[in-house]
């Protein structure tokens, strides 16, 4: 059985960690959150930077379509630590006629992976992040928090945090994944790309909601109607080109974003154009490689 004074030292441990205090900001909460109660050297963990925003506001997306700026984190992290890039959940379309945005509402969690040095002599750490923002409703406002997460350091391994990583988990769950047994074919007219799918044979029958999101701002009209027409086994979405009639990119790149019923799911695209109809219009039978 632990002396009086450890257990006396751990509950006081834990309390720092939960300390770190959200911040806000007009119509911002922000925090940072790690799906650990202690680090250990070495062993990789997640971050979370929340942003809760009020009712009616949004934020952006990597990109926002036709106008906003995404959410960024400048760190300033003990020697040895890195951090990743700050993951986005997928983004929903915001329209504000006659522009289209692209971005978040609501409680958002932004992921970062951080890996700490192999070794660690302190007993403690902490991690420190200017984060800004732009915001929008009727108008836009920026938004900026400096934020801070202390942490104790467990040599041993790790300490989970049972809570915040059932949270942590469940966004992680809803980031955009790579196309697993789905095909896609991207061709280019002088009017129109057509984004041609295929879904495994095991998904439903029935086509989900779909919704196409490009990485670059210069690909699309953002405000365009995106037309889905069924196709077979899959469908084909019809996007509007930025200067129809001129010289389009070699490439498609995005989320295809679909809804159902069970929730959203967001698939990561990256395929080179062509000018000829996809290879499974022509051979029904051909399977997925």
């Amino acid at each position: 059985m632990k002396p009086a004074r450890w257990l006396l030292l751990e509950l006081v441990l834990i309390a720092v960690n939960a300390a770190a205090v959200p911040v806000r900001d007009g119509p911002v909460q922000a925090e940072l959150i790690a799906d650990v109660k202690a680090v250990a050297p070495g062993k990789p963990f997640t971050v979370a930077f929340r942003m809760a925003m009020d009712d009616h506001w949004h934020t952006y997306w990597t990109n926002p379509g036709d106008s906003g700026l995404p959410p960024s984190l400048d760190w300033t992290l003990p020697e040895g630590f890195r951090a990743g890039e700050l993951q986005h959940p997928p983004p929903i379309a915001l329209p504000t006629p006659p522009f289209m945005t692209y971005g978040h509402e609501g409680d958002v969690l932004f992921l970062v992976t951080m890996t700490p040095p192999a070794k660690w002599n302190e007993d403690r750490i902490t991690l420190r992040a200017e984060a800004d923002w732009l915001v929008c409703r009727e108008l836009c406002v920026p938004g900026y928090a400096a934020l801070e997460l202390e942490l104790p350091v467990q040599p041993d391994g790790p300490r989970p945090d049972p809570v915040a990583a059932a949270r942590i988990e469940q966004a992680r769950a809803g980031l955009p994944a790579d196309p697993d047994g789905w095909q896609f074919h991207a061709r280019q007219t002088p009017d129109r790309y057509r984004l041609h799918v295929l879904p495994p044979e095991q998904e439903p029958a029935t086509n989900p909601t779909a919704a196409f999101f490009p990485y670059s701002a210069r690909i699309i009209r953002h405000a365009a109607p995106q037309d889905v027409q069924s196709e077979g086994r899959g469908f084909v979405l019809d996007l509007a080109p930025l200067s129809p009639g001129l010289p389009g990119p070699d490439r498609l790149s995005g989320l295809l974003v679909l809804t159902r019923e069970s929730g959203r799911q967001a698939l990561r695209i990256d395929i080179p154009f062509s000018k000829a109809d996809p290879p499974w219009l022509s051979n029904p039978e051909r399977k997925a490689p």
